[in-house]
């Protein structure tokens, strides 16, 4: 009994009414608690689908923007890397507006002279005509720019630099001995001129070198070569002319 009139109380409690032993029900004096009302939310599945495709949609836009930005920053990185090796490269002692001009002058100049030339002249010729003007009006800005390709030839190809080294080696010793035979010919030839002139003067008695015998010589040979290059001249006049009466009078 003392449970039942427990559990009756607590039911009076909980519905502002309470309900005694002879099963008689009675207000109770106190006023009846509002129910709190409990708000479940429950997304339907289309819902759940769409929040699903959404948070799909954002990570992926998410991982692009990554990469994209990732991409973006080594190409400023590039970009400065040779900004600064460009930088590097040019001497302070050297103006490089008259010399970067020439430069590029020379090469257009040889390009457009090359046109009509065979296709191997007009391919390598301007860019070798480019390399000389460069290193011709900028020599400190150019040995810097060949150290910077040695530096790279030797980290790269290093086989590759040897050989061209060799091979420059080689040329320089060539060059310097063509140089030692073109003097020492020069030199023999001179003696052997002296010699006939002594030779001349002991046997006549006459002083050529007084006399200026070298210079009439080549005056001589001048004005016989101007002389001979007349003469073809007015004989292909001559020739042409003659053909062009010859086709003339066919023609008639």
């Amino acid at each position: 009994m003392a449970a039942e009139e427990g559990i009756a109380a607590k039911a009076a409690e909980g519905s502002g009414s309470w309900t005694s032993s002879s099963g008689q029900t009675k207000l109770s004096i106190y006023p009846t608690p509002i129910p709190e009302l409990m708000l479940l939310d429950t997304p339907s599945a289309l819902e759940k689908r769409i929040g699903m495709v959404r948070r799909e949609i954002t990570g992926y836009y998410t991982g692009v923007h990554s990469k994209a930005q990732g991409i973006i920053n080594r190409w400023i990185s590039v970009e400065e890397k040779v900004e600064t090796r460009i930088k590097s490269f040019r001497d302070p002692t050297e103006p490089l507006n008259p010399g970067l001009l020439y430069t590029g002058i020379s090469a257009l100049t040889t390009s457009v002279l090359t046109r009509s030339r065979a296709l191997t002249i007009r391919i390598f010729l301007p860019p070798v005509a480019l390399a000389s003007a460069f290193v011709y009006f900028l020599p400190g800005t150019a040995s810097r720019v060949g150290a910077y390709g040695r530096e790279l030839e030797d980290r790269y190809v290093p086989r590759f630099g040897e050989i061209r080294r060799t091979s420059v080696a080689h040329s320089g010793i060539a060059w310097e001995r063509a140089k030692e035979g073109a003097a020492a010919g020069r030199e023999s030839v001179n003696k052997g001129v002296k010699s006939v002139v002594e030779s001349i003067e002991q046997g006549t008695g006459l002083n050529l070198k007084a006399m200026g015998w070298a210079q009439e010589v080549k005056e001589e040979a001048q004005s016989v070569a101007n002389v001979v290059q007349t003469d073809i001249k007015e004989a292909i006049e001559s020739k042409s002319s003659s053909g062009d009466s010859e086709d003339s009078k066919r023609l008639v």
